[in-house]
């Protein structure tokens, strides 16, 4: 990809001597912002069931093919509840670490899986510079992106959290299919074919959004490269993307058969839309991240940066007398299509998802005068102000990420940071006080479920956790308002119905009504079983054994299905 009309370089900056000095620079750069980062504990987050929970699967490497028979959340002897998630490669990755992390009391030391994600990381970010110049973006240009890239603090959490290594190893595999692609396409030689597809076969292995390679490459070849391939080349590409792509869907369906995701193409629709304002959210902390949250809602977006950051790329692209605006254009598909996949969960505000996006806008500036020119060896102005700017957006963006990488230590430093940079979030609210309540912090954790019930007064797993918490402090008054409340709130909650009949029977000492609530929260739901149980023993304490025998039948249906 030429550009004319940019004054050439004073030195060349070319050759392995450049290539070796650029990796180098690279790895002191991601190993001294993230060292700290191995001391981390894990954060609760997916990462206790992936690999707390199935840490002997992990250790077993004859396991290895049934990474590829089952769903990413699979724990052994136990359902999977989380039926869309497919991610062979992620396990196989996992069950390297696990036998290098030695199980120390009930858990396995975390620190080798996060020293495999800054590792990962680096390898991306080489990669990175390897397409860059690849693509003829000038060497030190190649160099100063990377390098933003490497520190750029929105994709902290895919190093620093461990399961968000899917998304590095995604862009290890991306970056690798397309290069190889690039090199095909160069010099027609069927091996780098063969490496463009396998690597292509391996990110969707990896994760589906490696889906969105296939057309994005096609719209490379036919609008940006300016020597367009043959119909044979198309159709050899085409032929390869297809049969990748069936391999993928049938092993994949077959591992989630007997957990099928019953969600409809209506149900997809409706939460796409629903998460359309994720888009802004990203564009605007790719280029501007200092509004970051690590799981932030549709309802945090500030739109004020988002239209500020998408003025800064337009701006940058139309004052740019030098570029080339379809692979500018390109960069802005890249982003849209590899972010797009992941709005089709219904859990869309983690950010280590704008990993493999964030190149896209990378791609996108780098056709900014300002920048492809950056070079302080070269005389003219412009060149040493670009030089300047992306030394200081580098700096600034790693001082970013240094400050805010101490979030990720814990679950606790993780679920507040949450909390608190995302006043719409409900989840981590719930999830820091399920953590006080498993230290027996009640009261620490009333005041987390409090604050969830400011940001959803539907969520009745709040009023139900913080009840039983006021009852472990014999609170009952408390516990009893509470329940109350979520009665009043939502008159058909059985399970309110059942605990506010708990309370009344065991400390009021109201036989009568605790038991009439036991029945009427069977009234509400009659599959609920543990009312049942509870009335059934009541009964046998009365000396009433037909009642006691009648009501332990209908338990033991119930608890059956």
């Amino acid at each position: 990809m030429k550009v004319k009309g940019i004054k050439k370089q004073t030195t060349s900056l070319s050759g392995k001597s450049f290539l070796l000095l650029s990796v180098a620079i690279i790895c002191i750069s991601t190993l001294t912002l993230y060292h700290k980062s191995v001391k981390n504990d894990f954060l609760d987050l997916d990462d206790m069931t992936i690999i707390v929970r199935n840490y002997n699967f992990l250790k077993d490497f004859s396991n290895a093919g049934q990474a590829f028979k089952q769903g990413a959340f699979q724990v052994q002897g136990e359902k999977d509840t989380l039926t869309s998630y497919y991610r062979p490669v992620m396990i196989l990755s996992f069950m390297a670490d696990a036998h290098i992390s030695p199980k120390k009391s009930k858990y396995p030391v975390p620190s080798p899986f996060i020293e495999a994600n800054i590792f990962y990381h680096i390898v991306a970010c080489v990669l990175l510079l390897l397409l860059l110049l690849e693509l003829k973006i000038p060497p030190l240009p190649s160099l100063l992106l990377s390098l933003i890239f490497a520190g750029h603090p929105l994709i902290n959490q895919a190093v620093a959290w461990i399961p968000g290594r899917n998304d590095s190893l995604l862009a290890i595999f991306i970056l690798s299919s397309f290069i190889f692609l690039l090199r095909y396409l160069k010099n027609g030689k069927n091996w780098l074919l063969f490496f463009h597809v396998f690597f292509f076969l391996l990110a969707l292995f990896t994760k589906e959004n490696a889906l969105m390679l296939a057309p994005l490459v096609f719209i490379y070849l036919r609008f940006v490269t300016k020597e367009h391939p043959t119909l044979k080349t198309n159709s050899i590409l085409g032929i390869c993307y297809v049969f990748c792509i069936i391999l993928w869907f049938l092993m994949r369906r077959m591992a989630l058969t007997t957990n099928e995701d019953r969600s409809t193409l209506t149900d997809a629709a409706k939460t796409m839309l629903s998460n359309s304002p994720f888009y802004i959210q990203y564009i605007s902390k790719s280029l501007l991240p200092f509004n970051l949250s690590v799981m932030t809602t549709t309802a945090d977006t500030n739109y004020i940066i988002g239209v500020l950051a998408v003025i800064l790329l337009l701006g940058g692209l139309v004052l740019s007398k030098n570029k080339n605006t379809k692979f500018a254009i390109f960069g802005v598909f890249w982003f849209l299509f590899f972010l797009s996949p992941s709005l089709f969960s219904g859990f869309s505000g983690l950010e280590h998802r704008a990993y493999l996006p964030l190149i896209g806008m990378i791609f996108a500036v780098s056709e900014f005068d300002i920048i492809k020119t950056a070079d302080f060896r070269n005389s003219s102005n412009q060149s040493r102000i670009g030089f300047t700017i992306l030394i200081s957006i580098f700096l600034l963006f790693f001082y970013l990420s240094y400050n805010r990488l101490p979030i990720f230590q814990n679950r606790y430093t993780f679920d507040r940071s949450a909390m608190v940079t995302s006043p719409h979030a409900l989840l981590p609210c719930v999830y820091l006080a399920a953590h006080y309540d498993e230290e027996a912090q009640y009261d620490n954790a009333i005041g987390a479920y409090k604050e969830a019930m400011k940001r959803d007064s539907t969520y009745d797993v709040s009023y139900l956790n913080m009840a039983g918490d006021y009852l472990r402090m014999n609170n009952y008054k408390e516990a009893e308002n509470i329940l109350q409340l979520d009665i009043h709130r939502n008159p058909n909650n059985s399970v309110a119905v059942f605990n506010l009949g708990l309370v009344v029977f065991q400390y009021e000492h109201n036989d009568s009504e605790g038991v009439s609530l036991w029945k009427k929260s069977i009234f509400i739901d009659s599959a609920f079983a543990r009312p049942y149980k509870v009335i059934s023993q009541y009964y046998q304490a009365l000396g009433d054994s037909s009642n006691a025998i009648l009501y332990r039948n209908f338990y033991m249906k119930r608890s059956a299905r």
